[in-house]
């Protein structure tokens, strides 16, 4: 799992730093404050873990050279490359120092790389080698927009035409989901998780002919393009789960869950991924949702599930301001909140004729 981050002149960040990762991290900020970016930045390098311990077994390959290759391919930079991810107007490089420590599978490690805004699309600054990981360890990004409908558009836009638009979370994403599910290969650990996740919408999504994909609720079939939002959301999850990509020894990185989905919905969504933590998950979350937020600290008191969550704040000509909260112990000072209030407030104000 991913164990500490320490990064500076990335995005808008001049500096983050992060000692340690809990089982469920939770990322919440106004738009434009990085959260997507910095969610992205984990991923690349974790999946950069998973891809170079796969491919090293039969091939010699530079890990330095596949962490460039998948950044690139993440972030999609412009004209200018990898440097387009250098904070502006600085001088300094990008530098990233990321621990990994996976008891379960006896993995540990350390990396970190560099680069300044000249940088196209080579790291030079970084290292060749890193320690491979168990073939069991997954690292899988749940974009906010849903991938099954546009599934053959964005397999046909990035494998045979090589046109950028949508990046690798989409493109890994799709990958997994493709893979064969095969009757009763859940994982033990999450067969309650996935019962649960498929009685929120009473059916279940099943792999067609081609890659297609189809809602089954009893004896009816949806295609996807009928099928509600909602469910294609929950969907990607519990296929994930009966197709084993996403198994006790992952980590989980879902950007605005929320997306379509009904606050009763959200809040059940939520409990399914503090379970999922249970199991041995690892969750990287952004939102700026209440019903995200509350519910994970509700869940987070409840069950004493560490979970830590990073309120972001971005001044406008400043760099990413961040503070850390335990919600095992607080819910945290943030401006979905403050916007609430706001809103009630206003409404006190028209009740009374001000």
């Amino acid at each position: 799992m991913i164990k500490s981050i320490s990064l500076h002149n990335f995005m808008g960040y001049k500096n983050f730093k992060s000692e340690n990762f809990a089982p469920v991290n939770v990322i919440i900020g106004k738009n434009d404050t990085g959260k997507t970016g910095l969610l992205k930045l984990l991923y690349a390098t974790a999946k950069t873990v998973d891809i170079y311990s796969r491919r090293s077994q039969s091939q010699e390959i530079s890990f330095k050279k596949q962490l460039a290759e998948k950044l690139f391919d993440t972030f999609q930079p412009g004209k200018k490359g990898l440097g387009e991810l250098v904070s502006k107007g600085s001088k300094d490089k990008l530098s990233v120092d990321i621990e990994f420590a996976h008891g379960k599978l006896g993995y540990s490690d350390r990396l970190h790389f560099s680069f300044g805004e000249t940088t196209n699309n080579t790291i030079v600054d970084g290292q060749e080698n890193i320690k491979s990981i168990h073939e069991n360890f997954r690292c899988l990004f749940i974009p906010a927009k849903e991938v099954l409908t546009p599934l053959k558009a964005i397999r046909a836009t990035r494998d045979n035409l090589h046109i950028p638009g949508f990046d690798d979370t989409y493109l890994d994403l799709i990958k997994a989901l493709v893979v064969p599910t095969q009757k009763g290969n859940i994982t033990e650990e999450l067969k309650g998780v996935n019962q649960k996740l498929e009685d929120l919408f009473e059916g279940h999504i099943e792999q067609g002919d081609d890659d297609d994909f189809i809602f089954k609720k009893g004896n009816a079939e949806f295609q996807m393009q009928l099928t509600a939002e909602g469910v294609k959301k929950i969907g990607i999850l519990t296929t994930l789960i009966r197709n084993r990509q996403l198994n006790a020894n992952s980590v989980l990185f879902l950007d605005e869950p929320e997306t379509a989905l009904h606050p009763e919905a959200t809040r059940e969504l939520v409990e399914m991924l503090m379970l999922m933590a249970k199991a041995g998950i690892q969750v990287f979350i952004a939102t700026h949702n209440y019903f995200v937020l509350k519910q994970m600290y509700l869940c987070a008191k409840r069950d004493a599930i560490k979970t830590n969550c990073y309120t972001l704040n971005k001044e406008k000509g400043k760099s990413v301001e961040y503070a850390l909260y335990d919600l095992t112990e607080q819910f945290p000072e943030n401006a979905i909140s403050d916007e609430a209030i706001r809103m009630a407030d206003e409404e006190i104000k028209l009740d009374l004729g001000f």
